[in-house]
């Protein structure tokens, strides 16, 4: 019988091997590759300077803090964020307006101890940006004590990212 199954090994052999080289075939397929690389920075001004509601018959220095933020997607070098003085800057002073037209004066400052006042389109923030990494900037606004008439009174200040 060792004759008769090497026999048939022998036989069966070569035929599968035939059968393995007739029978493969090849499929291609094309894989697609793509990346998208941004190269951006958004700014947005997280914390509004908010005043607390002032006593017109007894108004003091009010203060309130804010904050800038900045994120970019790659590292930026010698980056800075400039304040403008606002739509009704004048004479220095940045102020806000009532709906009736009345003044109220206004500073901003880059420390709580508010000694680095921002002059109109000083900045508030010079250096290095990372990536993906928020950079908060802080801004502290003052309003000087005086006796100021009622009414709402606002203003805008023009952010300005360079890079």
């Amino acid at each position: 019988m060792l004759k008769k199954t090497s026999l048939k090994m022998a036989l069966l052999g070569p035929l599968c091997a035939a059968a393995t080289v007739a029978g493969a075939a090849e499929e291609t397929a094309n894989l697609s590759v793509s990346a998208l690389v941004l190269d951006s920075c958004t700014l947005t001004a997280a914390t509004a300077l908010s005043f607390a509601t002032i006593d017109s018959a007894n108004a003091s220095n009010e203060v309130t803090p804010g904050s800038i933020v900045v994120l970019c997607t790659g590292n930026r070098t010698g980056a800075s964020v400039a304040l403008s003085g606002g739509d009704n800057f004048s004479g220095g002073t940045r102020k806000m307006v009532s709906t009736s037209g009345d003044l109220l004066p206004y500073s901003i400052y880059s420390d709580a101890g508010r000694s680095s006042a921002i002059a109109s389109g000083g900045a508030v923030f010079s250096g290095n940006l990372s990536a993906v990494v928020p950079q908060v900037i802080p801004v502290y606004g003052q309003i000087p004590a005086g006796s100021y008439s009622a009414g709402l009174y606002t203003d805008t200040i023009l952010v300005t990212l360079t890079h």
